[in-house]
């Protein structure tokens, strides 16, 4: 039996930095976290829950996925901060496993979503303990974050913008998977990043090699 991963997608942000509701920005085709619920759903995830908060009736105007794996969740304390949208999304998780994206680091290549998941799962039938998997990209670990045998009960007492930091700080099994991945990093925050982003993207077009021809 292969073991169940609910993927929770934090996305209830008010986006002060950058002016208007990033959730919302085109980028590759389609909006910022549909990019990154797609990619959730691109893996063996048994489910897929987007928490949003501000402006939730517009994203899920604008946001149509036909996949029954996947959900919306509203945290209506979106206001106080990443905690309160990553405590709900723990709650609405059916699994015990449970992958935290981040709806503003929408450019983690496919393989480093993969290699979390696989060594994460994998992990869940050898330990009975609560441990997380993180990818690290020169030293510097990132998302999506894999934790694994988890008690939502242990996320109740986070406050504000401080994410799952004093949860990872309390766990004793933590593997990083080294990974030659900037995106695991790279959060669109400013009108300058997402400025940035729509670069890097252009310029992968450009590096796609056209079979029988050169690359472009």
């Amino acid at each position: 039996m292969k073991p169940q991963v609910s993927a929770v997608i934090l996305a209830a942000g008010m986006s002060r930095r950058m002016g208007e509701p990033k959730q919302l920005l085109k980028l590759g085709g389609c909006c910022l976290l549909e990019r990154v619920i797609r990619q959730a759903l691109g893996t063996k995830a048994a489910e897929v829950i987007a928490v949003i908060g501000y402006r939730a009736e517009e994203i899920q105007r604008e946001i149509r996925i036909a996949d029954s794996r996947f959900r919306w969740v509203v945290n209506p304390a979106f206001a106080s901060g990443q905690s309160s949208s990553l405590v709900r999304g723990m709650q609405a998780a059916a699994h015990p496993a449970v992958m935290v994206f981040l709806a503003d680091l929408p450019l983690i290549a496919d393989e480093t979503i993969q290699s979390v998941m696989q060594r994460g799962a994998g992990l869940l039938s050898e330990w009975q303990e609560p441990f997380v998997v993180q990818p690290a990209f020169q030293g510097d670990a990132g998302h999506p974050v894999f934790f694994g045998n988890v008690d939502a009960a242990a996320f109740r007492k986070l406050e504000g913008d401080q994410g799952a930091k004093p949860i990872l700080g309390m766990m004793r099994q933590r593997i990083r998977i080294p990974v030659d991945d900037p995106g695991i990093l790279f959060d669109i925050d400013t009108q300058e990043a997402y400025r940035q982003a729509l670069r890097l993207l252009e310029r992968k077009k450009s590096d796609v090699t056209i079979p029988g021809g050169e690359g472009k």
